[in-house]
């Protein structure tokens, strides 16, 4: 029971979930007044109605509503698929290959180094550092749909994002099997406990979506009409979340690939259900984020200390500087080149998991092992929400610099068109071009 302006209120489930998407869209409004994504306004109001202020949504009711984040995610990994033309990938192919690697590993290098400089402790420093390299899609994809973004810029920062995390999680394996020999004094770890964990994961992902993209296409293919297959390839990425979650895959990882084999088999299936879906998930998108501010404690914020300024400050440093530096080296164009990195800043589902996974795995390591975990859960819980207020604040900088505000509305009014009475539909250029060129395969 919880009592705000003196009257009782118990909290339930339709409840919340009304208020959350009624009081944050209506929010929303004013940041976007002042030329801030509707992201922030989401995540401040979720602040507002959580535990740190007006207690509208309780800590257990919003860890209740968890499976809304999953489904997010799932819609979000599709979408970022199903931009993924292989055509247009194979125009950045060289670009977008040197600036994943270089701003992964540029951070990962960066962030080591920096926090093993604060803490003098070698393994403290590795397991931040992979920390560091993981970037959070979401934020970054809502933004690029609110202002309709289209271009270079946006198709490598979608490849960049959706790939990020498989990176980070060979990073994180090497880190962590590091950080554990030297906890136990052992040793340098064995190879097959270091890739266990992306071999099986990024593995598994890769099978479960491209299994899964085959076989909707085929389903799509022998539907009459596009909008009845609707249900089922909403169902589709319903279904790779939930055996992603059971198997200990990346969900994220998996319905990208789900995207991409369904738009890279038939762009016309794809693009479809990416419309379909951007205009079904604004709901669960003002959901999702808005429950990531409520699950936040603001009291937690001073435990960044040191540490967590500094985790910032080099995990931004080590994006920027390395999306930068592999452009350049790749040959990337100058709009991609000195912008992508502004779009890299946003972490949260894959470093906090992560996060609660090193608790658990370093528990064993007696005092200091224990010590670690709750430092790296205190950090990293503390600095994603400064950088989930800051990220699609440079996603919309960066999508502005590079000029490609508004250059995706074209594309979504042709799908709006379909079936109109003024005549049949037909697909933007570059559509066709895609459908021509691709006769045959490609989404927390």
């Amino acid at each position: 029971m919880t009592e705000i302006l003196g009257i009782s209120y118990e909290p339930n489930i339709l409840t919340v979930i009304g208020l959350l998407i009624a009081v944050s869209f209506l929010g929303s409004k004013l940041f976007q007044r002042v030329g801030i994504p509707q992201v922030v306004g989401f995540i401040v109001v979720g602040v507002l109605l959580g535990p740190s202020f007006l207690r509208l949504v309780p800590l257990s009711l919003s860890e209740d509503l968890y499976f809304i984040s999953e489904i997010a995610l799932g819609l979000i990994g599709f979408d970022i698929g199903s931009h993924l033309l292989f055509g247009e990938l194979r125009q950045l192919g060289r670009s977008l290959l040197f600036i994943l690697i270089f701003e992964a590993v540029g951070t990962f290098v960066l962030v080591t180094a920096g926090i093993w400089v604060i803490t003098r402790s070698m393994y403290t420093g590795l397991i931040f550092g992979a920390l560091a390299s993981a970037t959070a899609p979401a934020a970054t994809v809502d933004v690029l749909a609110e202002y309709d973004a289209k271009g270079p810029l946006t198709t490598s920062l979608l490849a960049v994002v959706g790939m990020d995390d498989a990176l980070a999680l060979v990073l994180y394996s090497l880190a962590a099997a590091f950080a554990e020999s030297l906890l136990a004094r052992s040793g340098a770890p064995s190879l097959l406990h270091v890739l266990e964990l992306p071999l099986v994961e990024i593995g598994g992902s890769l099978l479960l979506g491209v299994g899964m993209g085959l076989l909707l296409d085929r389903i799509m293919c022998r539907m009459k009409v596009q909008h009845d297959a609707m249900a089922v390839s909403i169902g589709f990425v319903f279904l790779c979340v939930g055996l992603s979650e059971a198997l200990s895959f990346s969900l994220i990882l998996t319905t990208m690939i789900l995207g991409m084999v369904v738009v890279n088999r038939c762009p016309e299936h794809g693009r479809h259900i990416r419309f379909t879906i951007e205009q079904a998930g604004p709901v669960i998108y003002v959901l999702f984020f808005t429950l990531v501010g409520a699950r936040f404690q603001v009291s937690l914020l001073p435990s960044m200390g040191l540490l967590g300024i500094a985790y910032v400050l080099l995990r931004s440093a080590g994006k920027f500087g390395g999306a930068w530096l592999g452009g350049t080296v790749g040959g990337a164009a100058p709009a991609v080149r000195n912008n992508l990195g502004l779009g890299l800043l946003s972490q949260a589902g894959v470093a906090i998991g992560l996060a609660l996974s090193s608790a658990g795995r370093f528990s064993g390591y007696g005092d200091e092992g224990q010590a670690l975990g709750a430092l790296i859960i205190n950090v990293i819980t503390a600095t994603t929400f400064v950088v989930q207020i800051v990220g699609p604040i440079g996603v919309k900088l960066a999508i502005s610099r590079a000029g490609e505000i508004g250059r995706g509305t074209a594309e979504h009014d042709a799908w709006a068109s379909e079936g109109s009475p003024d005549g049949p539909h037909v697909l933007p250029p570059e559509i066709a071009r895609g459908a021509a060129e691709l006769e045959g395969w490609r989404d927390e």
